[in-house]
């Protein structure tokens, strides 16, 4: 990774070299940096997820130590020509507040023109335009969006042309390396070319899903071929395996997706790790997580059973001695049942 050299300067630089990496101070605390021009406190975000990604989780992972935040995918066409849906607040994923700044909106759809459009009604409240180039959902490919898009990456131009002639803000995409083959270095190449300030990959094919591992060779060589930041995401399951991705494809930055889902934790473990700590939430911190979610759901008016029992279900994931109470989590009917149940856990 470093220059090797027998000059009596090799051992000082490489440990300037790793503190660089890491982005940290000689005190071991992480340096503020910017990503897109737009000031982060950590090189690791919260990636765009479908039913997951709402407001009060965004706050409550930035709460934790995520640097940037990214909403669940939203339907262009869907903003360009119903606006009040977005002023008038009815779409959930669409809410924002200042304690989840700096953040991200992911806009989703197969039209250039939809896309300008919902950029212009939507960019204002948001710090950064996303374009979702590779959710591999049947629901969103077979309209020919998301990962559907990885089959014409001509069309991923053209959009972001359409974008970026509207939009003062940052604008980048998120793809998977093809369709159904690798092809991530040339579809970077266009993405580039066509003004993207910065693009996330995700290190499997569309087809693949969520199979096999996230081929982290394949990302390493799209950051060696193209100029803009890349963010690296798949597999990051812990401290280490976050350290070892940016360490595996030299990107400066990394997104987390589903282990977050389970575990808002993992944002704080690895700054903890970064400090020199090893940290790992206790059961107890686990469960009280709820009631912080809970309570971020009613100062945002964002109350959803549906939304609590998935969150209830995750937040107890990997809890010894509780699978009775998880199986009465996933059966019950109303909120007030869940929170009894939680009482009960405690």
């Amino acid at each position: 990774m470093f220059d090797r050299t027998d000059s009596k300067s090799t051992n000082k630089c490489n440990i300037i070299g790793i503190l660089k990496l890491l982005r940290v101070n000689l005190k071991g605390y992480r340096m503020v940096q910017k990503f897109c021009g737009i000031k982060v406190k950590s090189n690791f975000f919260l990636a765009p997820m479908a039913a997951v990604s709402s407001l009060p989780f965004r706050v409550m992972c930035k709460q934790m130590g995520a640097g940037l935040v990214f909403t669940e995918q939203i339907n262009a066409t869907q903003i360009s020509r119903k606006p009040e849906l977005f002023s008038e607040n009815k779409i959930f994923s669409i809410k924002t507040c200042k304690e989840e700044k700096p953040v991200c909106v992911q806009l989703f759809g197969t039209e250039p023109k939809d896309f300008a459009i919902a950029t212009e009604i939507v960019e204002k409240k948001f710090e950064m335009i996303n374009i979702n180039c590779g959710c591999p959902a049947k629901k969103e490919v077979k309209i020919g969006a998301g990962a559907a898009l990885l089959k014409k990456p001509k069309k991923i131009v053209t959009i972001l042309e359409h974008i970026k002639s509207v939009s003062t803000k940052p604008v980048t995409a998120k793809i998977r390396l093809g369709w159904s083959k690798n092809e991530g270095v040339k579809i970077a190449k266009l993405i580039e070319k066509a003004g993207a300030d910065a693009l996330i990959v995700h290190g499997r094919t569309a087809e693949q899903g969520y199979s096999g591992k996230a081929d982290l060779k394949a990302i390493k060589k799209i950051q060696d071929a193209i100029g803009i930041p890349i963010v690296a995401n798949g597999d990051i399951v812990n401290a280490k395996s976050a350290m070892e991705i940016l360490e595996k494809t030299n990107c400066e930055f990394g997104m987390i997706g589903r282990t977050a889902m389970t575990n808002p934790f993992i944002f704080k473990e690895i700054n903890e790790f970064e400090k020199g700590k090893e940290w790992l939430p206790t059961p107890k911190e686990k469960i009280n997580a709820f009631f912080d979610y809970y309570a971020l759901c009613k100062k945002f008016e964002m109350i959803k059973l549906s939304d609590l029992k998935l969150k209830a279900m995750n937040f107890t994931k990997g809890i010894n001695g509780i699978k009775k109470r998880r199986t009465a989590l996933l059966e019950s009917k109303t909120i007030e049942e869940i929170k009894k149940i939680f009482e009960e856990i405690k």
